[in-house]
């Protein structure tokens, strides 16, 4: 059976909607419009998180130990155990045989042994030769990837490496073949290249907290560089990560810190004779200039000292103060201050 529906009722329907939309204009979209057409910004606190979010790749010196002999290995340990130089790791039941004298390395192990020819810390050893992370797997890569190369490694280089591991732990090995790695954890590094404006965020020497999925890790920033088009930044870590081991790319963010001030939008802020600034408006609709110190800045906004700061000549400076308004669009006052001046 149809439904019909009377003029007066679909005008009440279509008077409904109209007031619908407009509760939704006046609700959450007239902040949005008139937050454009605002002249001026009241100075709240608050607090400014300046990160950036990059690709990096676990940099660490590393042993890999290779079997002495064919036969039958007993690891000591289990994987992921910290263990200090010289250690006793595995030993082996030595049951070698004419037959497998002729044939030492099997050769999925060979081609990640290729990659590691003439490395330093490629050893025939059943003692730790470094203290560290014991482990079960390689990649091939700890040649490379290791801090004697740090300054060394090449942003297209690294992206086109090949991070597939191989496990290591298994009951016969033969003479040659890698059987077990030590990753050295107390200092370990992390190669990023990113976009300038994100290195802008950044000094070398200051720390920061890197966030890896979960886990969240203090780090130093050692280097920031240009490297072509992008900023090369090193950051210097020594502190225990679960995953440090098997772990090589990451996805993470580099958080610099989270600061609390005074809350000004950057288009606010303006130099007057090599000071930075803003321009405060009075009731009277009166503007002054006030220098204004930064604390930090993420492109947009910037925490900012309050009341008084100390500048570069240790003098107490007095600057603006919370609830106060400046101008968001400062460059017509400052022309009219300079010629006042």
């Amino acid at each position: 059976m149809r439904i019909r529906i009377t003029k007066k009722t679909r005008r009440i329907l279509l008077l409904y909607l109209a007031v619908l939309v407009a509760l939704y204009i006046v609700v959450f979209q007239m902040p949005k419009v008139s937050d454009k057409f605002e002249t001026t910004q009241v100075l709240e606190n608050g607090t400014l998180e300046v990160s950036c979010s990059a690709e990096g790749y676990i940099i660490k010196d590393e042993a890999v130990c290779v079997a002495s002999k064919t036969g039958v290995i007993h690891y000591n340990m289990e994987d992921g155990t910290v263990v200090k130089k010289g250690t006793k790791i595995e030993s082996i039941d030595d049951t070698e045989t004419d037959k497998e004298k002729e044939h030492k390395v099997k050769g999925k192990y060979q081609d990640y042994l290729d990659k590691l020819k003439g490395y330093d810390m490629l050893q025939a050893t059943s003692v730790a030769p470094i203290s560290g992370v014991f482990s079960l797997s390689m990649d091939g890569n700890e040649k490379y990837l290791c801090s004697a190369n740090l300054d060394k490694i090449k942003k297209e280089k690294v992206e086109g490496l090949d991070f597939k591991e191989i496990d290591l732990n298994r009951e016969k090995v033969n003479e040659g073949e890698p059987i077990y790695k030590i990753s050295n954890d107390d200092a370990w590094y992390i190669i990023s290249w990113v976009e300038k404006a994100d290195a802008r965020k950044y000094e070398e020497g200051e720390k920061v907290r890197i966030t890896i999925g979960d886990t969240a890790l203090d780090a130093k920033v050692r280097t920031i560089k240009r490297d072509g088009e992008f900023v090369r930044m090193v950051f210097y870590l020594n502190c225990y990560y679960e995953d440090f081991c098997s772990a090589r790319k990451v996805d993470m963010t580099v958080v610099q810190s989270n600061t609390m001030g005074l809350i000004v939008d950057n288009e606010c802020i303006i130099e007057k004779n090599g000071q930075k600034g803003v321009y405060v408006k009075t009731k009277d609709g009166d503007t002054y200039f006030r220098p204004i110190k930064v604390k930090i800045t993420d492109g947009k906004q910037s925490v900012i000292y309050e009341s008084i700061y100390v500048n570069e000549k240790y003098e107490q400076v007095e600057t603006v103060r919370v609830y106060q308004e400046v101008l968001r669009d400062p460059q017509e006052a400052l022309e009219k201050d300079l010629a006042d001046d």
